[in-house]
């Protein structure tokens, strides 16, 4: 019998009463815990090996790539106790003219999310923007997953099942290789820790998804000082959605801060000295630009002066400009693209990095602030049928992401290419 140090012994002890209470969470289970499942690490090597692909390890041909065999099956069937391994299943495609990809995902209780796929045809690669949670209650006033309010927050696997119902998808549609994912969609990364620590740590394994650490992208408000050491903690980029440096701006487009943007900048930046490596602080500051309100010349001197600090420990930091995607609110108008270029221009002669995001998807509700779903009713909670690959109804939702538009300075990119250009 295989012999496992006393650090371990408490993981496989509570793996054990997991198992007879049927709560396993096997899609994000750490490898060694998911070897004990199957009863060796070959059958457990196998079966990641099919879920890279986009192959679902239960159902794929015996004697095909990363195919299970009967023994194993069974083992991971009984283990599973009659629920399904994959914990979303895309319940309806929309395309836009760009190619981006909306998928309207089921949960087991009923429920919905949202994600979006992202492909670049000119660096080959495609984006997966995922959602963390149903619903957001950070309430910005400029996104529509807001006005859901949190309704519950997304499982570990439920994440990783994003990314593996995307796999599938790409693999379809021959699309370029998924290579990013950004935690950009419904949610705050920052108020899931726990489930979006799991699904981090599963997708930057390399026994298990093995995904690049500097193409996972985490995305956060910054709901506390504090939650940036704990996403700091996590192998990925972080991404901060600052977009205002000033407070009383920052109050008005983010209603639930309760910390000083000086406060919540200094958390992340003692956050990002706890990692040793100063490519790993890279980071990048997000900013929804809405005409009047956070797009002046004074605007982006404030945003320049604010983040200089943050030099000292990210030497790299990338300054992200969304524009107001319109979900009709009051008073909220996209800026003009000069006023866009102005202040881009402006942070770039201040010496930093600095991009504009171009809108993707935006017509089938795809793009940055447009995603929501409708919460289900008791009544309601039934599994929705399959749309047809790549129709463009969007009928079976009413919105888009929370984070997931195009960075595409594509001019700049080659030459920067270590910053979290993530699209």
């Amino acid at each position: 019998m295989r012999k496992y140090s006393r650090l371990y012994l408490p993981l496989l002890i509570g793996l054990s009463l997991l198992s007879l209470n049927g709560v396993i969470s096997l899609l994000t289970l750490p490898f060694a815990d998911l070897c004990q499942v199957l009863q060796g690490s070959g059958k457990a090597k196998m079966m990641w090996e099919s879920l890279r692909i986009g192959a679902d390890p239960l159902t794929t041909e015996v004697g095909a790539t990363g195919a299970l065999s009967e023994k194993a099956r069974a083992l991971l069937v009984s283990a599973l106790h009659g629920t399904p391994l994959i914990k979303t299943a895309i319940s309806l495609e929309t395309l836009s003219d760009c190619g981006t990809r909306k998928l309207l995902q089921t949960c087991t209780d009923g429920q919905s999310i949202e994600s979006v796929l992202i492909p670049s045809h000119k660096f080959d690669r495609t984006t997966l923007c995922v959602s963390t949670q149903l619903g957001c209650d950070r309430g910005c006033a400029f996104c529509l997953t807001g006005t859901m309010g949190l309704i519950r927050n997304l499982t570990s696997e439920e994440i990783v099942s994003q990314v593996f119902n995307g796999l599938q998808v790409v693999k379809r549609e021959k699309m370029p290789a998924l290579t990013n994912i950004v935690f950009m969609g419904m949610g705050d990364s920052g108020r899931n820790m726990k489930a979006v620590g799991e699904a981090v740590a599963c997708l930057a394994d390399r026994e298990r998804m093995c995904m690049a650490q500097s193409k996972i992208t985490i995305s956060t408000v910054g709901p506390s000082p504090e939650a940036f050491m704990e996403l700091a903690a996590m192998p990925g980029t972080l991404a901060w959605s600052l977009h205002a440096a000033d407070d009383a701006i920052r109050k008005r487009l983010v209603p639930s801060t309760r910390h000083t943007t000086v406060q919540l900048r200094d958390g992340l930046m003692a956050a990002l000295a706890t990692r040793p490596a100063l490519r790993t602080r890279t980071i990048m500051v997000a900013l929804t630009l809405i005409d009047g309100i956070n797009d002046s010349i004074e605007d982006a001197q404030k945003l320049a002066d604010f983040i200089r600090p943050a030099l000292a420990v990210a030497p790299k930091i990338a300054l992200d400009l969304i524009p107001y995607n319109d979900i009709s609110v009051p008073g909220f108008v996209r800026p003009s693209r000069e006023k866009v270029n102005a202040f881009q221009a402006h942070l770039r002669e201040q010496g930093f990095f600095c991009s504009v995001r171009v809108t993707r998807g935006d017509e089938e509700s795809s793009a940055c602030g447009m995603l929501a779903t409708k919460r289900l009713k008791k009544s309601e909670k039934k599994v929705l049928s399959i749309a047809s690959a790549g129709g463009g109804g969007g009928g079976g939702s009413s919105g888009g992401l929370g984070e997931e538009a195009v960075a595409e300075e594509e001019e700049e990119e080659e030459a920067v290419e270590d910053l979290p250009l993530l699209f």
